[in-house]
C-alpha cells in the first residue's frame, strides 16, 4: 500500500516511474549493490544503473564502496523538501516575472491611408471592443472629408457600429452644426456638443478606452485622402479620455 501511494507522489514530485521503483526498492533492502534492485524490479541492469546516476544526481541517494564494490543508500529525505521548496521558489519568481511583462504593453504605431485602409482600421477596433462601448470623437471633419471619406464609408461603418451596439460620443464645432443636424437613421447611436468654431482643429482625434487605442485623424481633402495615425497605448487613450471629458463640459448641446 505504501509503495504504490509513495510511487504516485515521487512521480508527482517529478521522478520517473523507473527512478521511483529503484528508489523504494532500495530504501526497503537497505544499503545494498544492484543486484537486490535488479532482482526487485525486474528492471535491466542498465536501467538501474541510469535511475541509480539520476537519483544521485538529485541527493536522494548516495554512493560509497565497500570491500571494491559499489554500494548505494538512501539519505535524510529532507532534502526532498528543500528541493521543492526552491523549485517552489523558482516557479514563483519565474510567475512574478511573466506577470510584469504582461502588465509592460508595448506601443504600437501604425499609419493607414486612403478610404479601404480606414475602413478596415475601424472594422478591426470595432470589431476588437466589448459591445456597448463608447467611441469619443474629438473633432470631425468639414465638407470635404463628409464628401469623400464619410459618405462612402458611412453604411459599412455604422452597420458594424450598429451590430456592436456602440454609442457615438463626439464633440464637434459650432460651424458644423448644420452638417450635423441630420445624420438620419444613425442619430441615435451618437451624443454631439460643440465648441466654439474658433476652437477648431484641421485633425481629429478618436478614442476608445476599451482597446487602449487613439486615433489621430487627418482629413482628407478633395486632392488628399484621409490618413489615420493608429496608436495603441493603454495610458495615452486614458490621457486623452480626460482631456475629451473636460472639454466635454464645456460644449454645448
Amino acid at each position: 500500500m505504501f509503495k504504490n501511494k509513495a510511487k504516485t507522489e515521487l512521480e508527482r514530485l517529478g521522478f520517473s516511474s523507473n527512478e521511483a521503483l529503484v528508489y523504494l526498492s532500495l530504501l526497503d533492502n537497505g544499503p545494498c549493490g544492484t543486484g537486490p534492485l535488479i532482482s526487485e524490479t525486474g528492471f535491466h541492469r542498465n536501467v538501474v544503473y541510469t535511475a541509480l546516476d539520476h537519483l544521485i544526481s538529485k541527493k536522494m541517494i548516495g554512493e560509497s564502496q565497500v570491500r571494491g564494490k559499489k554500494q548505494f543508500s538512501v539519505v535524510s529525505a529532507s532534502y526532498l523538501v528543500e528541493d521543492h521548496r526552491e523549485m517552489a521558489k523558482l516557479a514563483e519568481d519565474l510567475a512574478q516575472e511573466i506577470q510584469m511583462r504582461l502588465k509592460l504593453e508595448v506601443q504600437e504605431i501604425t499609419t493607414h491611408t486612403g478610404n479601404d485602409e480606414y475602413l478596415m482600421l475601424l472594422s478591426s477596433i470595432i470589431n476588437s471592443l466589448p459591445l456597448k462601448s463608447v467611441i469619443y470623437v474629438l473633432g470631425t471633419g468639414g465638407e470635404d472629408f463628409m464628401k469623400y471619406t464619410m459618405k462612402p464609408l458611412w453604411k459599412k461603418y455604422h452597420k458594424l457600429a450598429r451590430e456592436k451596439q456602440v454609442k457615438i460620443k463626439m464633440i464637434a464645432y459650432e460651424n458644423q452644426r448644420p452638417s450635423l443636424s441630420n445624420l438620419g437613421d444613425e442619430s441615435d447611436m451618437y451624443e454631439i456638443k460643440y465648441l466654439a468654431s474658433s476652437m477648431e482643429n484641421p485633425a481629429g482625434v478618436h478614442v476608445y478606452p476599451e482597446a487602449g487605442v487613439v486615433l489621430n485623424i487627418i482629413y482628407s481633402e478633395a486632392d488628399k485622402p484621409v490618413t489615420a495615425v493608429k496608436i495603441k497605448n493603454k495610458l495615452l487613450a486614458e490621457g486623452y479620455l480626460n482631456f475629451f471629458n473636460n472639454l466635454w463640459g464645456m460644449g454645448s448641446v
